[in-house]
């Protein structure tokens, strides 16, 4: 793929290629993107983190950005995720993570937490889910049925086509090319697999194959004793302060921000904002320098 002008990158070889961002040094931080996004997402936070003294590694997802994109649907599950995640952070030997996750980004890089709380100092939450969600009707016969639903993100771009539209992800306005870069890496049918894949992966209700798998996250938050910053946007349709303000009184060690004026991608409508609370967080609190 062509190297954005915006955005440099190195590729770890793997049995998927799975492209990543290492800038920086010091205590590292471990971005992981949301759907339909990239790494390109984390660009703005990445760089006052690293100005700050900190090494941040932001990958993109298998079916994301420039990594690999397997052409067929079932290669895509979330435990495949969360293992091709798990064997960066080892080949890049990193110790004593800070992990960040919103959207899929949560349980993805949440999963690598709480499988190795050795390795992990503090969390940072931002519009994510971590327990079983209700799924509205609509979004489920949409995205969540079968075949159709895959003809419908992959060959009609349907996911993208709404998801992107102006005024709901996004609640400031855009620079000049930025979205361009964000509908960049899935330019073709093929390439959308991973699109198609994610939402089938939401655990509704305790009988989908995921519920235990993201449930476990829940349960293991409420007894770490590990220091966690919850932050949560004012105007995201999927996920609504009220859940972000129940996990950070449900962990032992939680605090709670609002982000304003933000939308579903609060960390292109406000990473700056969200690293700087997030340095003050890493200094004062969780006392990583």
């Amino acid at each position: 793929p062509p190297r954005s002008t915006l955005f440099p990158y190195t590729t770890l070889f793997r049995s998927i290629r799975l492209h990543y961002v290492d800038e920086g040094s010091g205590p590292p931080i471990l971005l992981v993107h949301c759907q339909p996004t990239w790494s390109y997402l984390y660009r703005k936070m990445i760089r006052p983190l690293v100005a700050a003294g900190y090494r941040c590694i932001a990958p993109d997802l298998m079916g994301f950005g420039l990594s690999d994109k397997p052409t067929d649907e079932s290669a895509y599950t979330l435990g495949r995720h969360v293992e091709l995640v798990t064997g960066l952070v080892e080949k890049l030997q990193l110790a004593g993570v800070t992990i960040v996750g919103q959207d899929w980004g949560g349980p993805v890089g949440l999963r690598y937490a709480i499988d190795h709380q050795d390795n992990v100092r503090s969390l940072v939450i931002l519009n994510t889910l971590v327990k079983i969600t209700p799924v509205p009707l609509l979004f489920t016969f949409v995205f969540r049925n079968g075949g159709f639903s895959s003809f419908l993100v992959r060959r009609l771009d349907l996911f993208r086509k709404i998801i992107f539209r102006r005024g709901w992800p996004f609640r400031r306005p855009l620079e000049a090319g930025v979205m361009e870069q964000y509908k960049m890496p899935h330019p073709t049918a093929a390439s959308r697999e991973g699109i198609a894949a994610f939402p089938k992966m939401i655990p509704g209700n305790d009988r989908h194959p995921n519920a235990a798998y993201i449930s476990q996250i829940d349960s293991v938050l409420r007894n770490w004793d590990v220091p966690v910053l919850v932050m949560f946007s004012d105007g995201d349709i999927a996920f609504k302060p009220t859940e972000g303000q129940r996990i950070a009184e449900m962990v032992p060690d939680g605090r709670f921000q609002v982000v304003r004026n933000a939308g579903h991608y609060l960390q292109e409508d406000a990473g700056e904002e969200i690293a700087q609370r997030m340095v003050t967080f890493l200094r004062d609190e969780a006392k990583i320098t």
